[in-house]
């Protein structure tokens, strides 16, 4: 049985709403090893939503509907599905005590209009919404099942929570789970990703996704043979793309796996940022328990503040430049001497999109760390990035170097 999804709303094709529940359905339905072979957006039109349900009848099909089940004169599901399958409208009593019995539960006043929302289709059986006002409902027709739902996206996903199980053990939708596993890059193009993966041994043994999200790649692997075959491959692919693998978990961020990789050491962190604006210390604070890490972050981006905050010596300044080697390198001392951190990493450059000049163009940038007995500064040019893209590539490189240099620490 194919799984199809219609969300409805003139909202979605207008761009004034974007479409979640689509991800939210595939989601819930990939955890339980199924997969949501399509979605489809339509309007507030009664003869296109009966259109399109009328085209997925000619195989087995589950359709979930989002959307289309409010008071309103624009809710056209109850009715389309109605027309499409030759049924006639009725109102549920179950359902008109239900809606009631929630306004007078809120102390609200009910429009007469809210009854609409008990209006089923011949045939169908509601489902239980108690995240708001209207019910859902499941209808069979010979081979095409459709479930409907609310299309706010905080009572479909609650609905989903409450009700998805019970319907795919009706439906007898069981999927086998195939070994699955997940590799986060980062600092690495997408295309010299796959280059690597083409050349390994067992690179037939599995499908593979590749969803990046700049400037990362989430890499997913499905086994296509044996469990040693695909074993065989992650072990390659371990091999292969190893310095670039943060994580195996599907949801742990970059800055998460950095500041794991730092508490594997015992290391604490001081940061100093100027080109950066922050966006280091606001990657890591993101993540609960951070402060167990994270000491100091200190945006200096004035020159005045690197020399009050930081230390940085005026002569630096003056003979270098604030987007210079030494600069940077005394911001990171400084900061790891104003917190007492074990590490501590500085940025300082261009952003733009101008200020820059023909020695120290725009995407010019100055990362340094130290640690006891260690440093390291580096100029690094990112050409033809807004800045916002500069900002996050900049902290994101930072970062990387961090994670670097904890995994070279012997505990």
């Amino acid at each position: 049985m194919r799984i199809v999804m219609m969300a409805i709303g003139d909202e979605l094709l207008r761009g004034e709403t974007r479409e979640g529940n689509g991800q939210a359905l595939a989601a819930q339905l990939q955890k339980r090893h199924l997969q949501l072979q399509e979605v489809r957006l339509v309007g507030d039109d009664l003869a296109q939503i009966a259109a399109t349900i009328a085209s997925v009848r000619a195989q087995p099909t589950w359709l979930i509907v989002s959307g289309g089940l409010g008071p309103t004169d624009d809710d056209f599901t109850r009715q389309a599905l109605a027309t499409s399958l030759g049924l006639g409208l009725g109102r549920d009593q179950a359902c008109v005590a239900a809606i009631t019995e929630r306004f007078n539960r809120l102390g609200r006043k009910m429009d007469p209009c809210n009854l609409r929302q008990a209006d089923l289709p011949q045939g169908a059986e509601a489902v239980t919404n108690d995240h708001g006002t209207a019910p859902g409902f499941f209808l069979q027709d010979k081979q095409l099942v459709i479930t409907c739902l609310p299309g706010v996206p905080r009572e479909f996903r609650a609905m989903l929570d409450d009700h998805l199980d019970a319907w795919l053990d009706r439906l007898h939708l069981a999927s086998a789970p195939r070994k699955e596993t997940t590799f986060r890059l980062v600092g690495l193009p997408e295309s010299t990703m796959q280059g690597l993966l083409s050349l390994l041994p067992h690179y037939a043994c599995a499908k593979m996704r590749s969803l990046p999200t700049w400037p990362q790649i989430r890499l997913e692997l499905s086994a296509l043979t044996s469990d040693a075959d695909f074993a065989a491959l992650c072990a390659e692919v371990r091999q292969a793309l190893g310095p670039y693998i943060f994580s195996q978990d599907r949801e742990e961020s970059f800055a998460a796996a950095v500041l794991r990789a730092l508490r594997a050491i015992d290391a604490t962190l001081a940061v100093a940022e100027s080109c950066s604006g922050g966006l280091i210390g606001h990657l890591l604070t993101e993540v609960p328990r951070a402060s167990h890490t994270l000491l100091l972050d200190a945006v200096t981006y004035a020159n005045s503040a690197k020399i009050q905050l930081l230390s940085v010596q005026p002569e630096l300044l003056a003979s270098h430049g604030a987007v210079s080697e030494p600069v940077a390198l005394a911001m990171a001392r400084g900061a790891k001497d104003l917190a007492q951190s074990r590490v501590a990493i500085a940025t300082s450059g261009v952003a733009g999109p101008d200020g820059g000049s023909a020695e120290k163009p725009v995407g010019t940038v100055c990362i340094a760390l130290v640690s006891d007995g260690h440093e390291r500064v580096e100029t690094l040019h990112f050409k033809g990035l807004t800045r916002d893209r500069f900002k996050v590539l900049v902290a994101y490189t930072a970062l990387d170097w961090l994670r670097q240099w904890a995994r070279s620490v012997v505990p």
